[in-house]
């Protein structure tokens, strides 16, 4: 497989050596930590001595626990030059922290690894490495680095194909044309996330319910809901389930890197709520393997998940705001930096218009307030500095 450098993760993870900290990729499975991986090692290869085991390569499976992993760095290890030990899948590896802790105190070793669920990176994983990681999160290709694997040119084509298939890096391997193909691979990474990430580690016994709820919260980018309103959306269909399995159901789903929990944040009285949330999709093609049967009917919900993922992809906090009873899509901060969004499909109509725009006015602080949408003449617009974009100029843009 052709590996193509996604060169802003490179420079990100190449920002942090030196500093005696192991560096962790997360992300979902095949959302490209891997490929960051091979281009590190391949980028490396002529400075120092590589040492890179991958998980889900059986010719590593006797590395099952820490004391296998650290002979097997410890036999390939090179004295007297840079070493660079990188892991794929490190999850797999029983107590991998205590072999990675003693390496990550050698001057002459960088540690870089990937995993695909957050907990690698729970509280007492986090206690045994004693804080020193660093987290690098591997999300789905945006949609410049979509035009780059694909050799595509920014057009209307293009991004309909992007809002379709999202950004798994693999499926550029496959042609756009062969749709089934590409539709039963989107269906092999939900099924290992399902299985692996989620049923199988948290051990779960209702895996009807679990699968129903990835689909519930599918269907319903976009809307606020908590675990009690979705308890009693289920009671209604007959499957009688408590606010606290589908709160525990849901933080596995988010666990796994799959699904982004996003709470809300009140503008004026800047506080973020605990209660209430919207869910996103990291990776919007298996958010519509999930709603084959809707997607031609769910564009703005689709359009929404995009400008989430593009926030999200450069370095904001992401909220979702309310001032004085009315809702802003998005509250982004980064730092000391802010910045405001709302996304429709059309602002040609005077009420939608209305909307959009009366809620951003609502804010009264100078921080840029945007408006996403697919009206092709938007930038046209310019509403008390209210600054519109079309999705494929907001996608493309360094923010």
């Amino acid at each position: 497989m052709k590996i193509t450098n996604r060169i802003d993760y490179i420079q990100q993870v190449e920002s942090l050596m030196g500093k005696s900290e192991a560096i962790v990729l997360t992300g979902h499975r095949r959302a490209g930590k891997s490929c960051v991986l091979a281009s590190l090692a391949n980028r490396w290869k002529e400075i120092g001595n590589i040492i890179f085991i991958d998980m889900e390569n059986p010719d590593f499976a006797d590395i099952e626990t820490y004391q296998a992993l650290h002979e097997y760095v410890k036999s390939n290890y090179k004295e007297g030059m840079k070493n660079f030990l990188l892991v794929d899948e490190v999850q797999e590896i029983s107590a991998f922290e205590k072999t990675i802790r003693y390496w990550i105190r050698q001057d002459d070793m960088t540690v870089v690894v990937t995993g695909s669920n957050a907990a690698m990176l729970s509280s007492e994983v986090a206690t045994a490495f004693a804080g020193r990681y660093f987290d690098v999160h591997i999300n789905s290709l945006n949609y410049e680095e979509f035009l780059q694997f694909y050799s595509l040119q920014d057009s209307d084509e293009s991004l309909t194909a992007y809002l379709r298939w999202g950004g798994l890096p693999f499926l550029a391997q496959i042609p756009i044309a062969d749709t089934k193909v590409r539709t039963d691979y989107l269906g092999s990474i939900y099924d290992t996330i399902f299985v692996k990430d989620v049923i199988t580690r948290r051990k779960v016994r209702n895996v009807t319910l679990m699968d129903n709820l990835a689909r519930f919260v599918a269907d319903n980018i976009g809307k606020i809901f908590s675990a009690n309103s979705i308890a009693k959306y289920l009671k209604g269909k007959e499957n009688s389930v408590s606010s606290n399995t589908v709160a525990e159901y849901m933080d596995a789903w988010c666990e796994s890197y799959m699904i982004d929990k996003v709470k809300r944040y009140d503008i004026k009285g800047k506080l973020v709520f605990e209660q209430q949330e919207k869910y996103y999709f990291e990776d919007i093609g298996i958010r519509n393997y999930l709603c084959k049967d809707k997607r031609n009917i769910d564009i703005e919900k689709i359009l929404e998940n995009v400008v989430y993922l593009k926030l999200k992809n450069s370095g904001y906090n992401v909220y979702v705001g309310q001032i004085n009873g009315k809702e802003i899509d998005f509250v982004a901060r980064r730092g000391t930096e802010m910045l405001y969004v709302q996304v429709s499909m059309t602002i040609t109509n005077e009420a939608t218009y209305q909307r959009e725009f009366g809620n951003l006015k609502l804010i009264r602080d100078n921080y840029p307030k945007y408006l996403v949408t697919l009206d092709p003449n938007a930038t046209l617009v310019n509403d008390n500095g209210i600054i519109t974009y079309t999705l494929r100029d907001f996608l493309l843009r360094k923010l």
